[in-house]
């Protein structure tokens, strides 16, 4: 059972998601994102929670793509027209308009070129979406008879063209008619106004009371005085009947011209409301990217074990609370044998909202979300989070403050696994001290002996003690500034922290006589503890500055390097932008010497010209060589030169093998090399595998390669997607196309036979031909690991002209 969502709102789960949803273009993406407050949508397993990142990284690679977002701006839920359309109901011209916005953006998606995407699910989605559907059909069916604005066209039948043009005509007669009635009648003195007007579709002119009986017609009705009545002129009667009927016959046209498409677009209702699907998850993926663009996020890398590592993290509702500058950020990593984090510091120094931050890094772990905090952040998979936070006080159901702390603690011992992310805020409050400490100190031990994480704050010394003797607990400290007596709201592992009451109530104001008397009344053990943390405080304090230090010249370093080798590069380019320049010239007069000498060859008359123009055409060649050959000498040492400074360490740095874990700086993210095929690279991250090139990956560090090993899948699953798609035909025909495009046809075929789960195996069709083709499917095939076996197609399939593939059992 999941946490209540009471439980979640405490961790500003609800808010995240508020902010969240306000991101999705379409109606779906919005319910989507909405739907997660639920735990039972959230990612069952650490498989899917890892393709649900991959996901959402992909997504903010390609946010600045239009092409895919535009066409999903304020599309409305189709989910009620299309099941309404599926039942026969013949839709209205605003609920066909709506189908048609969705089948646009439908088509926009499956007409994006599928090499320009580098992610593999959003790329699997597209070639989903091609297989599903192929909108274009429709569109015109719709296009034909609906206009831009979504109403029906006047062109949308020729039966309905023709009685608008009769209705109008008949508006026409009846308007001229009406325009001598009104002035007759006016001058008459018989009108209110001299105007005419429509009642119940029956042009009618306002006529007084007491002067009806002057203007002979039929009466549509009075006004509220009563003192006007509105008559239809016997005149313009029969107009009036003709224009009633041709208004009636084109409502019956319109309603058959309705029914037609709906019947023509109705076998298209189940592909439409699939692809929507699609569309929907996918304008979510962007709305949780979106969101990591305002607070920084970075997408997370999901641990087996207890591994919980965040870098210069920060509670995401920050962003929109405080200004940016004011954020203070947290490095925290903690992991095996480690199974409590003890948060101990000032009053107001930050350590519930640490606390939710951890919970709430746990939750988006789970929900695709990326967290705030630099790359490689790693967060453990969670199967439950138990929260204890506030006061659990009830009136209504009669619980003290303390008795709803236990009512929860048993709520956690009934439920808590191995996974499971116990937050505790205020462990052993509301009760006596001494016998509080005993109570917590034996929950936490029963919480760590069934393998769950805790992270609890508490102001009790002898909770603090605790991991003096207990290497499973960790105490860490919110820091607080000495010279200006304000917590630092940073985090500081490995050291217990004051809880500093007096300063704080000195700071918020309380009167210091009495903060005087309540010094007095403090015990000499409880000094002595504290003077304690407070040189372990001082100490931690002086590493931390220490630290930045070190990371502030790291950076400082970096950014040198970075600058040298930009300028150096620089030099390179300019310096063979020259060459090339010196080549060119070199070449023109030699170009221009040798077009006169041929011309003086085709001149030549007799043999000795001949032969005395073509030795000196031949010097001509051999002097152009000579130059060229100089020039490149003079050159070359400088741009040897230059290269070499420019790529100090390329042997070492480009040299990779498959399995090396690598860094890749433009997605911000660690990988394993999968294949290597001179300057082309194949790297999985996380769920996700990408064709990279040597420029984009580097060596990565022993600590980013620990980080990495923490992560690696025991089962990856490179096949994962939200549905299965549609089984594809049984037989796929690559003949009369070329290789790159047969073999490009057939992945995408493959792929989608195999997730389909329906196809045990399918048939490739490549002729005999050359062989290219034969022998390129073969190839692709030994490379696809979900396919078992293949053999030619046998006597009655097709013999070596077709290869039989059978997948492997999913």
């Amino acid at each position: 059972m999941e946490t209540p969502p009471s439980q979640h709102a405490s961790l500003d789960w609800e808010k995240l998601l508020e902010f969240a949803s306000e991101q999705a273009r379409t109606e779906p993406g919005f319910e989507e994102i909405e739907s997660l407050s639920d735990p039972d949508n959230w990612a069952r397993s650490i498989e899917e929670a890892r393709v649900s990142q991959a996901e959402t990284l992909e997504a903010m690679g390609v946010l600045e793509r239009e092409s895919l977002w535009g066409p999903l701006v304020d599309l409305a839920d189709p989910s009620e027209v299309i099941e309404s359309l599926e039942k026969g109901a013949v839709l209205d011209t605003g609920r066909l308009a709506l189908v048609r916005r969705w089948l646009y953006a439908i088509d926009a998606w499956v007409g994006t070129p599928k090499e320009e995407i580098e992610g593999d699910h959003l790329r699997k989605a597209l070639t989903a979406l091609s297989f599903l559907i192929d909108p274009k059909e429709p569109i015109k069916a719709l296009d034909r008879i609906l206009t831009a604005d979504g109403e029906l066209s006047e062109t949308a039948s020729p039966k309905y063209t023709a009685l608008h043009a009769e209705t109008r005509e008949l508006k026409r007669q009846i308007d001229s008619m009406m325009g001598k009635i009104v002035q007759k009648y006016s001058a008459a003195g018989s009108l209110q106004d001299a105007i005419s007007d429509i009642h119940d579709g029956r042009y009618v002119v306002p006529v007084k009371l007491h002067e009806q009986s002057e203007v002979p017609g039929i009466i549509f009705g009075t006004s509220a005085s009563r003192q006007t009545v509105f008559v239809e002129p016997a005149e313009v009667s029969p107009l009036n009947n003709r224009l009633h009927q041709k208004q009636n016959e084109l409502l019956q046209e319109a309603w058959e011209i309705l029914d037609r498409i709906c019947r023509l677009i109705r076998p298209f209702s189940d592909r439409i409301e699939s692809a929507v699907d699609i569309l929907a998850h996918w304008d979510a993926n962007a709305a949780k990217a979106r969101l990591a663009k305002i607070y920084d996020g970075k997408t997370l890398l999901i641990s087996e074990g207890s591994t919980f590592r965040l870098k210069q993290t920060a509670h995401p509702l920050l962003w929109w609370s405080m200004n940016v500058e004011q954020i203070s950020r947290n490095d925290i990593d903690w992991g095996a044998p480690v199974k409590t984090l003890l948060l101990t510091g000032p009053n107001t120094g930050g350590k519930t909202v640490l606390l939710k931050t951890l919970g709430l890094a746990g939750i988006c772990a789970r929900t695709g979300f990326a967290f705030p905090g630099n790359e490689s952040q790693i967060v453990p998979f969670f199967d439950d989070f138990f929260v204890d936070v506030g006061d659990s006080q009830s009136i209504e159901q009669h619980l003290s403050s303390f008795s709803g702390h236990i009512e929860r603690f048993k709520t956690i011992l009934n439920r808590v696994t191995s996974q499971s992310l116990v937050l505790l805020d205020e462990l052993n409050s509301a009760t006596d001290p001494t016998e509080g400490a005993a109570l917590g100190r034996a929950f936490l031990e029963t919480v760590m002996a069934r393998g769950a994480l805790i992270v609890a704050t508490t102001h009790d010394p002898q909770l603090k003690a605790l991991a003096l003797n207990d290497s499973r607990i960790l105490n860490a400290s919110m820091a607080f500034d000495e010279s200006a007596r304000t917590p630092t709201y940073t985090i500081v592992l490995g050291v217990p922290g004051r809880s500093r009451a007096l300063e704080t109530a000195e700071r918020l104001g309380l009167p210091e006589d009495v903060i005087r008397l309540a010094r007095t009344y403090l015990t000499s053990e409880h000094n002595k503890f504290e003077s304690m943390l407070s040189r372990l405080e001082k100490d931690a304090n002086e590493l931390e500055s220490a630290r930045r230090d070190a990371n502030r010249m790291r950076d400082e370093a970096e950014r040198l390097k970075r600058e040298w080798t930009e300028r150096t590069e620089k030099n390179v380019s300019e310096l063979l932008d020259r060459t090339r320049q010196k080549l060119r010239n070199i070449l023109d007069t030699a170009q221009d010497e040798v077009r006169v000498k041929v011309r003086k060859l085709e001149e030549a008359r007799t043999r000795k010209e001949i032969d005395t123009t073509r030795g000196t055409l031949n010097e001509a060649f051999t002097e152009a060589a000579d130059r060229i050959e100089l020039a490149l000498k003079e050159e070359a040492p400088e741009i040897a030169a230059n290269l070499a400074a420019s790529k100090p360490e390329v042997d070492s740095s480009r040299a990779f093998e498959v399995g090396e874990s690598v860094r890749v700086p433009k997605w911000k993210n660690l990988g394993v090399v999968l294949s290597v095929n001179g300057a082309k690279v194949r790297v999985q991250m996380g769920a996700i595998a990408m064709n990279l090139t040597l420029d984009d990956i580097e060596k990565s560090n022993r600590a980013e390669n620990r980080a990495l090993e923490a992560v690696k899948p025991k089962k990856p699953s490179r096949y994962a997607l939200i549905d299965r798609p549609p089984a594809p035909p049984e037989k796929l025909d690559l003949r009369g196309i070329r290789l790159d495009e047969a073999l490009s046809q057939l992945e995408s075929y493959l792929d989608v036979a195999y997730r389909s789960g329906s196809r045990a195996m399918v048939t490739v069709v490549h002729g005999l031909g050359t062989g290219a083709i034969r022998e390129g499917t073969r190839s692709l095939l030994k490379s696809l690991p979900y396919v078992k076996e293949y053999r030619d197609g046998g006597a009655g399939g097709g013999g070596t002209g077709a290869t039989i593939v059978e997948f492997e059992d999913q």
